[in-house]
């Protein structure tokens, strides 16, 4: 061992789930609100950072809610 010392870089990462496949990907901080391809579909869409639940209002928290529900609640799905 020598007697060095280490110093560990955390990047902060902005997560985007795709339009197009549905995809979610991690992109650098320093690409917010630029245009990227996603690295699944190659299909370009821009990195928005995401609002934490105490800066949402009512009516975005019950929107992403909805959302949310789409995605996960299969017991309630059309037939």
């Amino acid at each position: 061992m020598t007697g060095g010392s280490f110093r560990a870089t955390f990047l902060a990462v902005i997560n985007v789930k795709c339009n197009a496949c549905g995809g979610e990907s991690q992109f650098e901080e320093a690409t917010a609100e630029q245009e990227q391809p996603c690295p699944l579909c190659h299909e370009m869409l821009k990195v928005t950072p995401t609002k934490s639940a105490a800066e949402l209002s009512e009516e975005e928290q019950m929107a992403q809610y909805e959302e949310a529900l789409k995605e996960t609640d299969w017991g309630h799905q059309p037939c």
